[in-house]
């Protein structure tokens, strides 16, 4: 089966280092273009030698992932290596040059709604595991999840998830059908790298099986703009985007121009619906510190 290319927290999700201790002797980072090619390698025979219960997912009810190795037995079905497509991460090295990453994902049920952005809020279970079975993580019931806030792989394979529907129960409870699953396979790169967390070894690829239910566009600093459209440079990440060289990302930035005006009384002064650009120069106001 061809692959299909595209290009472009909770316990673990967050981003977190556990410190060296200082005795231990000087430890040497591996490069990420070294590491992502031991990790490729060790994601594709696990590819090759696993499958799940897809034939679950033509209905709608709320289904498990279950992975399982292919044996004799089912031998007959897909691996997780036909099913899987792949989207490309670049990450920046020590020599600031880019890395290519591949993070493996497959579509269980797409879902029916919209797709959450990378830097949305989303409502979701998920199971983390690693590639000897390890289950480092394990979310039975939703919780809401910053995206923004995660690792970037699974930010990433989440975005390509929609939501289901939902009902009101009499009780007051709400359930959700039809929703969005998958499966995120990724190298250390957009994982933890040289970090380890909750019995995670450093240069651990890992994988996710999720669930989403629902999402919530998010605006991180009340700003007025959504987060996913601080993205200056169009890259469809909103993540280090700094329009007034202050140090501090437009997405949490109250004045994205530095001119002292925030960015909230500077995008509708007349509140004609219409972002505002006072001098037609093709920069809206908010980040332009010079109209």
């Amino acid at each position: 089966m061809k692959k299909k290319l595209l290009f472009l927290i909770p316990l673990f999700l967050i981003f977190t280092q556990c410190k060296k201790d200082d005795d231990e002797p000087e430890y040497v980072i591996r490069e990420y273009s070294d590491q992502v090619n031991i990790d490729h390698q060790l994601i594709e025979d696990y590819l090759r030698t696993h499958t799940f219960n897809y034939e679950d997912f033509n209905n709608q009810v709320n289904i498990d992932v279950k992975i399982d190795t292919l044996t004799d037995k089912n031998s007959s079905k897909q691996s997780l290596y036909d099913l899987a497509n792949i989207k490309t991460i670049d990450v920046v090295d020590s020599n600031g040059n880019n890395v290519t990453h591949n993070l493996y994902y497959i579509i269980a049920r797409e879902g029916f709604n919209e797709k959450p952005s990378v830097a949305d809020s989303v409502y979701i279970t998920y199971d983390g595991i690693l590639t000897d079975g390890y289950v480092f993580d394990k979310r039975k019931f939703p919780i809401w999840l910053d995206l923004a806030n995660s690792l970037e792989g699974f930010r990433e394979g989440v975005s390509e998830l929609r939501t289901g529907n939902f009902t009101e129960n009499l009780n007051g409870t709400i359930s959700y059908n039809s929703f969005g699953v998958g499966i995120f396979i990724m190298p250390s790169g957009i994982g933890y790298f040289e970090n380890t967390s909750s019995g995670i070894p450093e240069y651990s690829p890992l994988i996710f099986s999720v669930k989403l239910m629902t999402y919530t566009p998010t605006d991180h600093d009340n700003d007025g703009i959504l987060s996913i459209f601080e993205d200056i440079d169009g890259d469809g990440k909103p993540f280090r985007d700094d329009s007034d060289g202050d140090n501090l990302w437009n997405m949490y930035d109250v004045d994205d121009d530095g001119d002292g005006i925030l960015t909230i009384n500077e995008i509708d002064k007349n509140n004609d619906n219409v972002i505002d650009d006072s001098d037609n120069d093709g920069v809206p106001d908010y980040l332009d510190p010079n109209n």
